[in-house]
């Protein structure tokens, strides 16, 4: 059983890893002639980036799980599967279509639907100092919300390269790492399963994180986003790590929050007609002072004396590595 699980881990892994891979060069080669493209605007040079790079974690994640779906845990591999699959085509939609501000995480939310259908998980929700409830009906209503609140909070921290794609990397290693701190510690959680996923999850990732890092060669839009998002949820209600995940994704989260209370309302980025920071043509980066500009967290990093785009990107992936330390530990003290 377990040599036959790291064959098939390992066998998903590269086959998630090399059609990802194929998938970013052509989007590499072929997007910005499609006029499928974005401006990078933190640079002096404000060069046309692809866009749309996310298609190649949807591909590559969907690629794997076929992969593993020929041999074992069917439901669960099938439930992230199609939530990638669901939360990636209304990334599409509004990468081509620019859905609107209030139809979008509404979507998102729907994308949640087959993972409720398919039910994978335990309905358990497991709170701090070990107390848990079983709660299946309003789990079911929880999902989607869920789902809804953790993609969306992912496309608006996609600000700069490689915060998106970076941070969510930490966020699938660090559930990883606390499944098997659980499992050894108290037990109830499928090592292999997670390890499974893991594989399916991780090697597409990995891949658009090295296109997607300073400087960005593919920018990830809201395909990568939405169904990076929707395959964190998955990991962690299958697994029932929903507190870890939350509290990993904290900066990700407190930037959602800001964004929305500053703005007052739902908002596109397309929208919004002052910008938190501002570039000077040299590529020093200041924050924003008019008051109308939303408060972000890169804001609040360039307001700190962060001028440079990579010095930016630096001191925000170190509050992500922060985050997930504070999920970490609280694995490690009990206290979850």
């Amino acid at each position: 059983m377990l040599e036959n699980t790291i064959l098939i881990a390992t066998a998903s892994g590269a086959v998630g890893l090399i059609s990802s891979l194929l998938t970013l060069r052509y989007i590499k080669r072929s997007f910005i002639k499609l006029g499928i493209s974005g401006i990078d605007y933190h640079k002096p040079e404000k060069p046309k980036i692809p866009e749309m790079g996310g298609l190649a974690f949807v591909i590559g994640v969907t690629a794997a799980s076929l992969v593993t779906l020929l041999n074992f845990h069917v439901s669960e591999i099938l439930g992230v599967m199609i939530t990638v699959l669901a939360t990636g085509f209304v990334g599409i939609i509004d990468d081509l279509k620019k859905l609107g501000a209030v139809e979008k995480p509404l979507l998102t939310a729907a994308a949640g639907l087959p993972l409720i259908l398919l039910h994978p998980y335990s309905s358990n929700l497991v709170l701090p100092f070990g107390t848990a409830f079983r709660i299946p009906l309003l789990y079911m209503l929880i999902i989607p919300g869920l789902l809804a609140v953790v993609s969306n909070s992912i496309n608006m921290f996609d600000t700069m390269n490689g915060t998106a794609t970076g941070s969510s990397l930490l966020v699938l290693i660090t559930l990883f790492l606390i499944t098997v701190l659980k499992s050894l510690t108290k037990g109830g959680f499928d090592i292999l399963l997670a390890g499974l996923m893991s594989c399916i999850i991780l090697p597409p990732l990995i891949t658009l994180f090295a296109y997607n890092k300073y400087p960005a060669k593919v920018f990830v839009g809201d395909t990568g986003t939405l169904s990076i998002g929707g395959a964190l949820l998955s990991f962690s209600v299958i697994q029932g790590c929903e507190i870890p995940l939350i509290i990993s994704l904290l900066p990700q989260l407190t930037n959602g929050f800001f964004n929305l209370s500053s703005v007052g309302k739902l908002f596109e980025r397309s929208e919004l007609k002052v910008r938190p920071i501002v570039v000077s043509e040299n590529g020093v980066i200041t924050a924003n002072r008019d008051l109308k500009a939303p408060i972000t967290l890169t804001r609040f990093v360039a307001a700190l004396g962060f001028r440079s785009e990579k010095e930016i990107i630096k001191a925000i992936m170190s509050l992500c590595a922060l985050s997930n330390a504070l999920a970490i530990l609280t694995v490690v003290l009990g206290l979850w």
